[in-house]
């Protein structure tokens, strides 16, 4: 039985190693670093996106510098009520408009959007928190976006 799980771990291991695998956000394609960084719109979103983008303002060498406006816009919608009226399920919208500067020329407008539904909870603290991760969530997301937009640049 030991030799059985020796074989499978080794077996995992070398299959893990040279299947090719590499991480998206490795720092070998990362060509960038975000010089100036102004924010504006729904505050819990640009913390998160704050967040995500610090570690990307450090200059590394041969890399493109860029400066970002962005624009924030959150909503939370109601999608369909129950009989008596109470809502029953909502869209939560993250949109973020990106504009891309370099060498002080602006080189690209982009708008990113997310959603998630949200049903409704009898207890609304309970609603609130899960409201709040799923915000977070659509922010990381969106972080997420604006990485893969800027490598591609």
């Amino acid at each position: 039985m030991i030799n059985f799980k020796k074989n499978v771990l080794l077996f995992i291991f070398v299959f893990s190693t040279g299947c090719g695998f590499s991480p998206l956000l490795n720092s070998e394609k990362i060509n960038f670093y975000i010089s100036d960084l102004k924010i504006e719109g729904d505050r819990e979103v640009n913390k998160y996106i704050l967040y995500n983008l610090k570690k990307f303002k450090k200059p590394t060498d041969n890399s493109k510098k860029y400066n970002l406006i962005i624009l924030s816009n959150y909503k939370k919608e109601i999608i369909n009520r129950d009989d008596e009226g109470n809502p029953k399920n909502y869209n939560l919208n993250a949109k973020i408009s990106v504009n891309v500067i370099s060498n002080g020329e602006n080189i690209n407008n982009k708008i990113f959007e997310r959603n998630i539904l949200l049903s409704a909870k009898a207890k609304k603290i309970t609603e609130i928190e899960l409201e709040r991760k799923y915000k977070e969530n659509l922010s990381n997301l969106l972080s997420e976006d604006i990485v893969f937009f800027l490598i591609n640049q």
